[in-house]
């Protein structure tokens, strides 16, 4: 701690029932104060006490603002990285400025989509040719972490299950509305992932969005991105559906579908087990996530043993083989899922042990 902006003050107990704590008079001269102004008090998770001003926490709910320029051969890409890196960082109003007389076209377009395909809570609140301002209108509250992290899953599982159906049916429709599912389980995570830096530099905040400790923040880190991954995994499978010709035969397609389901039952434990905290269920996580790889290799054998025996089965095998991969990759994500649950609430484990040994 810096010992300039530190005072150690003694606490004093008045009355029945009340403690009182004086304040340094050089530090309300510099804050602006004066008696009867009020103050917000907050304890943090380390036990530490943040008195802010009223003012100053007004100040903080306020509208966040930060301004950029836009060069005149700045690519589309490079701008929707600006822009998804200042959303990131926290703040609620972005403005675009040209630097030249305009704001291009091509430009323009790719603010559009980067809001409407990858912010949620997002609009465009002001459009001229040298402006360009984006406002994110989602206040904390409103979709907590959880519910975030929950709903991500919900289309990742939901994704991965359409996949298998259009392996299964050589249904183009449905693998392209897994493709396109991709973009809302992306605009989730990037508004956990903005919610986690937002907690990690205002305890305030870590307590709105749900959680319990700024050190949750990178746990909750892993599993966004392991949940992104499955989706990423989900879509690959729906994209190899519609690059095999051949109708696969419903001997292979039963065993992927088996497959299948037993890896979605261990993402599903593993999300539930982060969710809820329990450790001892993300624990028995390795163990189904074991057997789940047991059977990729059964199929592994059985596909080997046709692969002999004409090339059109060769052709078929070899898209399989890279499907049974995505699979086995989404199992890998949720034995990720687990250690992060297993991580956050180790501590809780040993208190409680401690606790009985007492």
């Amino acid at each position: 701690m810096n010992k300039l902006n530190s005072d150690i003050r003694k606490i004093q107990f008045t009355g029945r029932s009340t403690y009182i704590l004086s304040l340094p008079k050089k530090w309300i001269e510099e804050m602006n104060l004066k008696a009867g102004d009020h103050v917000s008090i907050s304890r943090g998770s380390n036990n530490s006490l943040c008195i802010t001003p009223e003012q100053e926490k007004r100040l903080q709910d306020s509208t966040n603002e930060v301004s950029t320029q836009v060069l005149i051969d700045e690519g589309p890409n490079t701008l929707k990285r600006k822009i998804v890196s200042m959303y990131l960082s926290g703040y609620n109003l972005i403005n675009l400025k040209a630097k030249s007389a305009r704001i291009q076209p091509i430009q323009r377009e790719a603010v559009r989509e980067v809001v409407r395909r990858s912010l949620i809570g997002t609009e465009i609140i002001a459009d001229s040719s040298d402006i360009i301002t984006i406002q994110v209108l989602l206040t904390l509250p409103e979709l907590s972490v959880n519910t975030a992290v929950r709903r991500m899953f919900l289309i990742a599982s939901s994704m991965h299950r359409d996949a298998l159906v259009a392996l299964k049916e050589k249904n183009y429709d449905i693998a392209m509305g897994v493709i396109r599912s991709d973009d809302e389980v992306d605009r989730f995570s990037l508004y956990i992932l903005r919610n986690l830096v937002m907690g990690t530099n205002n305890e305030r905040v870590l307590q709105e969005i749900g959680l319990k400790n700024a050190s949750d923040c990178l746990s909750y880190r892993v599993t966004v991105k392991s949940i992104e991954r499955v989706a990423d995994h989900a879509s690959r499978i729906a994209s190899k559906s519609m690059e095999i010709q051949s109708l696969i035969p419903s001997l292979i397609t039963e065993k992927l579908e088996k497959l299948s389901n037993s890896a979605l039952e261990v993402l599903t434990s593993a999300v539930e087990a982060f969710l809820r905290r329990d450790y001892n269920l993300a624990d028995k996580i390795a163990d189904k996530s074991d057997n789940v790889l047991g059977i990729e290799r059964e199929i592994m054998v059985f596909l080997d043993s046709l692969e002999n025996k004409d090339i059109d089965s060769h052709n078929i095998n070899a898209g399989v083989k890279l499907i049974l991969e995505d699979i086995r990759r989404t199992v890998e994500h949720a034995s990720d899922i687990a250690e992060s649950a297993m991580n956050q609430t180790v501590g809780e484990i040993i208190k409680v042990e401690k606790k009985g040994e007492n």
